[in-house]
């Protein structure tokens, strides 16, 4: 049983989280899905997912959730992935350029609670981090930045009409209220959970506010994925999963 909640920022000037199905030119999600803030924690860590400590990580219970602090945006850029003529190759066949959507100056409010609660919540206090840490792709670098370390308050608000954070998984909602001033997308089959390697199982729809503000919503009695429902400063209710 868990009784404290992590709270820290990530933030940078670009973030790519690669939607796996788009080859031509590299989608991304809006935000990072749940197997890569778990990639991230093991960053700081410096947990080897080939290691036993790896695999046990793998199979800890982690709840994370978050919310938008700055709006949802994105662009199309060109880069070359492919390095320079003199490594080999050369011509333009090898310097092609690659179409990425990059989010510009995603801002995210990290929660979590789990087994490395402890531990995760003194590296990210002391800016520490065995590995580097970035927003989906190397070139994303970001630094978690400690916030909050509080009790864990949970609430049930199945059945009955309330604000949550605004990101959201669709298979925890069974009803939303469509506000007159909302701005409302569906970020579509994110990956659920990390099995080892490059290996990832199941998929998740999330419902989002691409403002950051709350989705006003009656949540399932019986959510399909495991979830915990936390109330934070004030009023503020952020489902973790």
């Amino acid at each position: 049983m868990y009784d404290k909640v992590l709270a820290f920022s990530l933030k940078s000037s670009v973030a790519h989280f690669r939607q796996p199905d788009t080859t031509a030119t590299h989608a991304t999600y809006p935000f990072p899905p749940r197997p890569t803030i778990h990639g991230l924690l093991a960053s700081v860590l410096g947990i080897d997912f080939d290691s036993e400590d790896g695999e046990k990580f793998l199979h800890e219970e982690h709840f994370i959730g978050f919310t938008l602090i700055n709006p949802v945006r994105t662009v199309i850029a060109q880069m070359s992935m492919h390095g320079k003529g003199f490594t080999g190759g050369g011509g333009d066949t090898f310097n092609r350029l690659t179409t990425i959507e990059l989010v510009v100056s995603p801002n995210y409010l990290v929660y979590y609670t789990g087994c490395r609660l402890n531990e995760l919540t003194e590296r990210i206090k002391t800016s520490q981090s065995v590995y580097h840490t970035y927003l989906g792709s190397a070139y994303c670098l970001t630094f978690p930045s400690f916030k909050n370390f509080f009790p864990l308050v949970e609430e049930i608000p199945a059945g009955e009409p309330g604000s949550l954070a605004c990101v959201v998984p669709q298979n925890v909602i069974k009803e939303i209220f469509v506000e007159s001033d909302g701005n409302y997308a569906l970020a579509r089959a994110l990956p659920y959970r990390h099995i080892g390697g490059r290996i990832f199982e199941q998929t998740v729809n999330v419902v989002y506010e691409k403002n950051g503000k709350p989705l006003r919503l009656i949540a399932q009695k019986k959510p399909e994925i495991a979830c915990k429902f936390i109330k934070v400063s004030g009023e503020k209710v952020i489902c973790l999963w």
